[in-house]
């Protein structure tokens, strides 16, 4: 890997933990040596980008789930956005995934009241396309409105990241896509993580959906 690329590299993985990145980068490296000796005899620059991009796929289709996490005790709310902001809370379910899945979210401005809410079935999917499904209906919403500052908050960690790195994910298109460009839309917006007791209105309408 080139020195230069360091400063990138560290942007674009946020957000991905070094458990996860490390043995994916050891196994490019051994699978690039092999290539470069016995096939084809030249170094690929963007091996590294390779390596980052399946890092990500690897972590978002179910590494959240099975890590064991360290147990900490924080506390946990919803949280009004600033004056003049509104927030889109939006969650997927997968009902014994990946069977019967629904989606659902809702838009509350700063005082903490409703102002729109959605809840729909999807189909039979995985809990992370529900994820999806369900934050591209919320953001339709909010285009309609006509929100300019608009605060996505989501208790799936691997989406989050997904939305706020330009990192391409071939099982999630083209529904990924859609949701980029969805999000081009807000001239001020913000994706940030929720930890799952925070985002309580929204799994209830997403498991309403499903």
């Amino acid at each position: 890997m080139e020195i230069n690329c360091i400063d990138e590299m560290n942007a674009t993985v946020k957000g991905i933990p070094w458990k996860v990145l490390f043995p994916m980068g050891l196994w490019h490296l051994w699978t690039h040596r092999n290539n470069f000796l016995f096939r084809t005899g030249t170094v690929d620059s963007q091996e590294w980008r390779k390596c980052i991009q399946n890092s990500v796929e690897f972590f978002s289709i179910g590494i959240i789930t099975k890590t064991r996490q360290l147990k900490t005790i924080v506390p946990v709310g919803w949280e009004k956005p600033p004056r003049g902001w509104l927030k889109l809370n939006s969650d997927g379910s997968a009902m014994r995934n990946p069977e019967r899945a629904g989606g659902g979210g809702l838009i509350r401005d700063h005082d903490g009241n409703w102002l729109k809410g959605y809840a729909r079935g999807i189909g039979y999917t995985n809990s992370a396309l529900a994820e999806l499904w369900a934050l591209r209906d919320g953001l339709m919403l909010a285009k309609e409105m006509r929100i300019q500052q608009l605060i996505i908050e989501l208790d799936a960690l691997s989406v989050v990241i997904l939305m706020n790195n330009e990192i391409e994910n071939l099982l999630m298109e083209p529904l990924l896509t859609d949701c980029r460009n969805l999000l081009k839309e807000f001239p001020n917006k913000r994706v940030i993580h929720a930890y799952r007791e925070a985002n309580q209105c929204a799994d209830a309408l997403a498991k309403l959906g499903a």
